[in-house]
């Protein structure tokens, strides 16, 4: 086909590049949108200072604890699950977040360098064994060892 044959190139109105433009702007502004009003807010931490009221108020509810042992108001089985208790409403608060159902487990990997889940891992064999040969005053020292340095 020879050359003059050909038609030239049809030029597009300005118009429809307009558009095309513009609905690429929306569709951009659409995806922020979307993502930005569907991601969770992230709301500030709370603050996780404890001070020294609150130290002595758990202080003296661990020393509570063991007077009510001697007592023999508690057993070595109900000191462990109320010392565990304690411990846990202590982080709690320390945290800032509920960790009232958290394993001994979870605990030693939210706070790595702290006793904490150890000790209550400890604590879980007297907890639950039929018998054992756990001592209460360890049990407490610990206790009040994590609410001192902690």
């Amino acid at each position: 086909m020879p050359a003059a044959d050909l038609w030239p190139p049809e030029h597009l109105a300005w118009w429809v590049l307009a558009v095309g433009a513009g609905l690429l702007v929306l569709v951009v502004a659409w995806y922020i949108l979307v993502f930005a009003l569907t991601r969770p807010r992230r709301q500030p931490a709370p603050s996780a200072g404890v001070g020294s009221g609150e130290r002595a108020r758990f202080e003296e509810q661990v020393g509570d604890i063991y007077r009510r042992y001697e007592a023999h108001e508690l057993d070595l089985r109900g000191l462990h699950l109320e010392l565990a208790r304690t411990m846990r409403e202590y982080a709690s608060l320390r945290l800032g977040r509920d960790v009232s159902s958290w394993t001994a487990s979870e605990l030693t990997t939210a706070q790595p360098g702290l006793p904490l889940g150890e000790l209550l891992r400890e604590w879980e064999e007297p907890s639950f064994a039929r018998r054992s040969d756990a001592e209460a005053r360890r049990a407490v020292s610990g206790a009040r060892e994590v609410i001192t340095r902690w």
